[in-house]
């Protein structure tokens, strides 16, 4: 029997950070995602790498950001072949036995250094979440092998959301009872401002909205359902006492906030995910820590920590572990930076108290997450607004020292996101980004 633990990685897709009722949310119940949240340590202060489904999912399987891994965008962007990949580094350097069950979404396929007892690619969790859930409870029920296992199970909820909004070829258009609606949840305090710039009141929209908040909540109470099924049937199994269990979301949802749904935004809604970690000590159980900064790299880097594996090549993720186990004098973030490359692109630099949006087309904003963690002030045109801003921009230029960019030779029209990239890390390098 292997000294080294089994890990479970339990993901969705599109988890709005605070769509959990642990977190004193009435809207929506969530008693497994609770359950997990009582059971481990909470790091309330995760974000995405890219909030876009491929991006992210790619960061997590290379440890590293969209932009060196070559999935810098959805659609034809091909992860780089030539990465290792979770899978095969956890196989090749820990003997571990890796499967993968559910949403893979990235443009290569599942590599064959996972088995793969089953896949889906696009497609609706309302439909396929409870066979995603049922394989990976069978694979749990039959596994016999003396190796630790890695079982990476993706849902797919609350992703159905984006059926509600048209984001996926629906039209967005749907009826509810008129007498409901005051039941319905409220629309967020930051409806009418996004960028720091108010917004005429419009109570057509208004119900829309309340209305595609509330089917959000249900698309993740279906989900919390398939979720407490796996967990489950791992706490009542022979592995419960030597299993890891991290689970996450690839990047969160808009929500109404800022008048928004959906992803692809460095504002908090669209950029923050749940990421939470279970060991078999229960250390830090029901622990809920604001102070450390954490990007989905992390999440990568805690699954090789636990594995006792080194970190993938070049990773600037850090383990979750030391944080877990509360080491002393931890070499911890000082800041996190998450790209998304979609439009003219964005970049987003967030330390202990600010976080500067940083946009292709010149605009910046800044917020004071401390004191306005609803992202409605903007500071960056006030003089100590701006003395932060510079701070962030000297952060970012450390930060692209440390990435290595990667773009194809021949970019093809179809792959626009390459070239947004380059020419905004080049603006940065160069010190061309007005304040």
């Amino acid at each position: 029997m292997s000294d080294r633990p089994n890990i479970l990685f339990l993901h969705v897709d599109q988890m709005h950070w605070d769509a959990v009722s642990a977190y004193g949310n009435p809207h929506v119940k969530t008693p497994a995602v609770d359950r997990i949240i009582a059971d481990g340590c909470n790091f309330r202060a995760s974000y995405s790498a890219n909030p876009v489904c491929c991006p992210a999912r790619g960061s997590w399987y290379t440890g590293r950001m969209s932009c060196e891994n070559g999935q810098i965008n959805n659609g034809p962007y091909p992860l780089r072949a030539d990465l290792p990949d979770l899978g095969a580094w956890l196989r090749d350097k820990g003997d571990y036995e890796t499967a993968y069950s559910g949403k893979w979404h990235i443009s290569r396929k599942i590599p064959d250094s996972f088995r793969q007892i089953y896949g889906q690619g696009e497609s609706k969790g309302e439909i396929f979440d409870p066979a995603i859930g049922r394989a990976a409870i069978g694979y749990l029920d039959n596994y016999d092998s003396d190796k630790p296992f890695f079982l990476n199970v993706g849902f797919v909820n609350p992703h159905d959301c984006c059926y509600t909004s048209g984001a996926a070829g629906g039209e967005g258009k749907f009826l509810y009872d008129e007498e409901a609606i005051e039941a319905m949840p409220p629309i967020p305090e930051n409806f009418y401002v996004h960028l720091g710039i108010s917004q005429p009141k419009d109570p057509g929209k208004e119900r829309y909205f309340r209305y595609y908040i509330y089917s959000y909540y249900r698309w993740m109470e279906m989900v919390d359902a398939e979720i407490g099924r796996v967990y489950d049937a791992l706490m009542g199994s022979r592995f419960a006492e030597n299993t890891v269990v991290i689970f996450s979301s690839d990047h969160g949802d808009g929500l109404g906030f800022h008048g928004q749904v959906s992803k692809s935004k460095m504002e908090d809604p669209s950029w923050r995910v749940p990421t939470v970690v279970v060991t078999p000590e229960r250390q830090r159980a029901g622990e809920a820590d604001h102070e450390h900064l954490s990007i989905a790299l992390d999440v990568t880097a805690t699954i090789c920590d636990y594995a006792q594996v080194p970190l993938l090549p070049k990773t600037i993720g850090k383990s979750l572990r030391p944080l877990m186990e509360e080491q002393a004098d931890v070499d911890w973030h000082e800041y996190i930076v998450g790209e998304n490359w979609q439009s003219d692109g964005k970049m987003a630099v967030r330390d202990a108290q600010y976080k500067t949006i940083l946009y292709g087309d010149g605009l910046i904003n800044l917020f004071d997450m401390l004191n306005d963690p609803m992202e409605m002030k903007d500071l960056s045109k006030t003089d100590a607004g701006r003395a932060v801003v510079k701070k962030h921009l000297s952060y970012l230029q450390k930060h692209l020292a440390r990435m290595e960019p990667y773009a194809p030779p021949n970019p093809t029209k179809k792959q626009p996101a390459y070239t947004v990239c380059q020419a905004l890390f080049s603006k940065i390098e160069k010190g061309e980004i007005a304040v």
